[in-house]
């Protein structure tokens, strides 16, 4: 092969180097720019909720303390706190549950986080409660009050000196009466209030200090024979109880009351249940 042909398949090799060169730089397709990423929006707050059971508001209570919870004839719970914890759950878009429970055992069942998500049961709100769980704020004020039969005089705890008085264990009402009834006085405990009233009706306690308005449910059915006597010896109110780690809950059930409140809907609960007969 001759110089100039030798050249020449040099001219022609290196022209389709170039040529392949840029093919392959035609084929590669830029990376597109990444876009800014968007801070995730908050989450609502109904995120830091803790329920027992995803979707469903759990309230806790004793349902032997009527209007406030008591067991119908269908063998179903009612009552005014039941209604209560009814329409908060639907105010924060959840289903309802309400489990029945022996009063004092209700705070533990609160705190273990597995059995409840609020108490709604007429729980007075008291400072050493609430070094235990969060109350909500107050929805109903109350007291305590005496009750005696129908055929006693007696109308202060100093009438019942010596004498027997019934009281619901762990309740406001067993505290008050071993604080301020005559030293001689023997203080009865009951695992629930419709057993106290029921050993005052068959003599076997002399009176029953509850707080006023279940005693004034009770003492109206005529069958019972009792009556309420006195003034009112305390000022109490009642909050729904909520886990100390459950803020959010509490805060979301604080702003579902106030609604309730507002638009008549408690008014209405307060007519259903304590309306005079």
């Amino acid at each position: 092969m001759s110089k100039s042909s030798k050249w020449l398949a040099l001219m022609v090799v290196f022209a389709l180097s170039l040529s392949a060169l840029a093919l392959v730089g035609c084929g590669e397709t830029e990376e597109p720019a990444e876009e800014p990423t968007e801070e995730p929006a908050e989450e609502p707050a109904a995120a830091d909720w803790k329920l027992v059971t995803p979707g469903t508001l759990t309230a806790g209570g004793e349902a032997t303390y009527p209007p406030f919870e008591l067991i119908n004839d269908a063998g179903e719970s009612e009552g005014f706190d039941v209604d209560l914890g009814r329409e908060i759950a639907m105010e924060l878009g959840l289903e309802y549950e309400f489990k029945h429970y022996n009063f004092d055992a209700l705070i533990v069942g609160l705190q273990t986080g597995a059995e409840f998500d609020m108490i709604t049961s007429a729980m007075t709100i008291k400072p050493e409660r609430a070094l235990e769980i969060d109350f909500s704020d107050p929805y109903f004020d109350a007291g305590q009050i005496l009750a005696v039969r129908m055929s006693d005089a007696y109308v202060t705890l100093d009438d019942l000196a010596g004498k027997k008085i019934g009281v619901q264990s762990g309740t406001t009402g067993e505290a008050y009466t071993r604080e301020n009834a005559p030293a001689d006085v023997t203080v009865v405990p009951f695992e629930n209030i419709l057993q106290a009233f029921q050993a005052l009706q068959n003599g076997d306690v002399d009176g029953v200090v509850n707080d006023l308005p279940i005693s004034e449910a009770i003492a109206a059915d005529p069958a019972r024979e009792v009556k309420v006597v006195g003034d009112v010896m305390s000022s109490e109110q009642y909050g729904i109880g909520v886990n100390k780690e459950n803020a959010a809950l509490r805060d979301a059930i604080n702003e579902a009351l106030a609604k309730i409140k507002a638009d008549g809907r408690y008014d209405a609960m307060i007519e259903k249940w304590f309306a005079a007969e």
